[in-house]
């Protein structure tokens, strides 16, 4: 698995616009993302507009695919016109995980 975290902080009044634009692309990109696995997004409890992305792909070449998409390119201009600066962004392969479930006795 390959996961890519980025850590970005919103302009002041934006925040609300950050959730929103996540949310449209969870309803209409995501399934046509490839390799694509899973994600959320994190707010900071003691600083609102501060975010944290974690998106979890099948393969690295998967994360990549996504970021040459014309569709995704155009999403994170967006994003970036909501942020202070540019996000911060590190990648990480997967060496343990551990799933924890609502319905586990």
């Amino acid at each position: 698995m390959f996961i890519t975290v980025s850590i970005y902080r919103a302009k002041a009044g934006e925040e609300d616009a950050i959730i929103a634009l996540h949310e449209n692309w969870q309803r209409n990109q995501q399934a046509r993302a490839q390799g694509y696995l899973s994600g959320e997004l994190l707010r900071g409890i003691n600083d609102a507009g501060q975010f944290i992305a974690i998106l979890r792909f099948a393969s690295q070449e998967s994360a990549i695919a996504l970021t040459n998409n014309p569709e995704r390119k155009a999403w994170s201009q967006r994003l970036a016109s909501l942020l202070e600066h540019l996000p911060v962004l590190v990648e990480y392969t997967s060496e343990w995980s551990d799933v924890w479930r609502e319905d586990f006795p």
